[in-house]
């Protein structure tokens, strides 16, 4: 069983990850980042579904460097989020090393609380994200382990646990739905609107998944 530390964004493939961290993990932590996102509200999305799934502890770290860099739809106000799918070259809401940042940062807090699985919740259709593929989550484990003092003292390993690696948007949701995950708490659009634009990348392919499987994105009820 062992415990486990999840990136919770708010938006349902975290969601999804951490209900299945419930169901694998005896305990498990969640950890959320603001970075100057502009749809800064899954913040509060992150914070209901912690408390639903009673995670250990629910760390919510601000990362300032991140809120400065320009040329990133996410987080320059001069730049729009764009009403399109993802390109096949990375998208221009790319945030440049975001998920190297935010699993440096569970790391720490990975060595402190001796937490051995860090989970991040990227899928194939992220793949057009340089750091939503399979060779940069081996690598960041790689170089995890040999920063981690847990890892020198106890000579265990730190796993960057990816279990929807390959799978589709699709085959994310199936499995939430299985575990019961309440997607009417999550939210993923990228321009931060409420109700959700339904333009972007992300509101388009949670769309697709939920009207794959016959079904309607709860939020629009």
């Amino acid at each position: 069983m062992g415990n486990i530390i999840v990136l919770v964004s708010g938006g349902m493939d975290s969601a999804t990850l951490l209900w299945l961290a419930k169901k694998e993990f005896k305990d498990v932590y969640a950890i959320s980042f603001d970075y100057g996102q502009k749809h800064k509200i899954e913040l509060d999305f992150a914070k209901e579904l912690a408390k639903l799934a009673e995670v250990k502890k629910h760390f919510i770290v601000e990362v300032p460097h991140l809120k400065g860099i320009e040329g990133s739809a996410l987080t320059d106000e001069n730049i729009e989020v764009p009403s399109e799918n993802y390109p096949d070259e990375p998208p221009i809401t790319t945030v440049p090393m975001r998920n190297l940042n935010f699993l440096a940062i569970a790391a720490s807090f990975a060595d402190v609380y001796e937490i051995e699985n860090i989970g991040i919740g990227i899928h194939s259709v992220d793949s057009p994200y340089p750091d939503c593929r399979a060779e940069f989550a081996s690598s960041a484990e790689s170089v995890i382990n040999a920063s981690s003092v847990m890892v020198a003292k106890k000579k265990n390993r730190i796993k960057v646990y990816t279990p929807f690696l390959g799978m589709t948007k699709t085959d994310v949701l199936k499995l939430g739905l299985e575990l019961g995950v309440p997607y009417e708490k999550t939210y993923s659009c990228y321009k931060g609107t409420i109700p959700p634009c339904g333009e972007c990348a992300t509101c388009q392919q949670r769309e697709e998944a939920f009207e794959s499987l016959g079904m309607t994105d709860p939020l629009k009820n």
